[in-house]
């Protein structure tokens, strides 16, 4: 906004009042911030314009690359994202740093924000912010010590509740299904050590599948050499292969198993899992709220302190997971 020569000063109060704003919502159109609506910034610019004392002075449109790779469920968050702040005023491009690796290094050249819906590993995050040492980097999902802002479930205390609740109900011998990446690392670190905590007695089997192995081939041959009481799915993607190719085909035989995943993502139009587990469940529309805010807030650059933001997690029981009993009908 710039004053009008011969124009007195305005009154912006008063076009609040006019326009049922608050005088601090006037100061944010006059500043060019960008968190205010596109509407309303609109309907300020035209009435100081139609009072005469300021002109509108384009604001730059801020780039930001948004990074996608085969994860659906971060893709499908990440889409929503990307849609929501293209209408405040940004332009958004869309990358697969690892299909389009040189668009990739040439976008975060130019753009101001990155955002990885990809679960980046942090030589990727490390090789953009090369390019442009003033990239602002947002990383949704995963750990990360080299993006200036990391969005995640708390996946430490959603591990311990999961603990928790398999203690309670007298399970002590455990199967986790693990598959590489970041997030299930941690999840499974922090659950191994709170059921040893709980019961240093307890057998907890790690069920490891390697890159580009089959999760129905990998259960298979799992439950042919032993049987534990219970299974933790670190991911929903894999709780929802074994509903379909065990649960369903052999009833009779996973009757007693008790299972458990993480995650189950609450959007009723993301409708990729059909499990209705005991879970640790956490808001994804969190993470889009967290995002939008660090990208039209963004903090000041020069210190480049890491920021963690933990999406609360809660526990949620269907009956899935089932009391342990001994021939006395008392918890084992």
């Amino acid at each position: 906004m710039v004053l009008r020569s011969g124009s007195c000063k305005t009154n912006f109060r008063e076009i609040a009042r006019e326009l049922n704003l608050s005088p601090m919502t006037v100061y944010r159109v006059m500043n060019n911030e960008p968190t205010v609506r596109r509407e309303t910034r609109t309907r300020v610019i035209d009435a100081l314009n139609r009072h005469g004392y300021f002109t509108h002075k384009p604001q730059k449109n801020i780039k930001i690359m948004f990074d996608f790779t085969e994860y659906e469920y971060l893709t499908y968050y990440g889409q929503m994202l990307m849609q929501n702040v293209s209408k405040l005023n940004f332009l958004c491009y869309a990358v697969d740093h690892r299909r389009e690796k040189q668009r990739f290094l040439d976008l975060a050249a130019v753009c101001e924000v990155a955002v990885f819906a990809s679960n980046p590993d942090e030589q990727t995050i490390t090789e953009a912010k090369t390019n442009n040492p003033d990239l602002y980097t947002i990383n949704l999902s995963t750990l990360c010590n080299v993006a200036d802002v990391t969005l995640s479930p708390n996946n430490a205390w959603g591990s311990e509740l999961a603990a928790q609740h398999f203690y309670r109900m007298g399970h002590r011998h455990i199967g986790v299904y693990y598959s590489e990446g970041l997030t299930r690392t941690d999840r499974y670190k922090v659950f191994f050590a709170e059921m040893k905590r709980l019961d240093p007695d307890c057998r907890i089997d790690m069920i490891p599948e390697s890159i580009r192995a089959d999760t129905a081939s990998v259960l298979r041959n799992y439950f042919n050499s032993t049987f534990p009481t219970a299974i933790f799915f670190l991911s929903g993607r894999y709780a929802e292969i074994f509903l379909h190719c065990f649960l369903e085909r052999d009833p009779e035989r996973f009757r007693d198993l008790s299972v458990m995943t993480f995650d189950n993502p609450q959007d009723l139009a993301f409708r990729k899992y059909h499990y209705d587990f005991d879970r640790i469940e956490f808001s994804s529309p969190d993470l889009l709220d967290w995002a939008e805010y660090y990208i039209t807030n963004r903090p000041m650059m020069k210190k480049r302190s890491p920021i963690v933001t933990q999406i609360a997690v809660h526990l949620v029981t269907t009956g899935s997971v089932k009391p342990r009993r001994d021939i006395n009908g008392i918890h084992c």
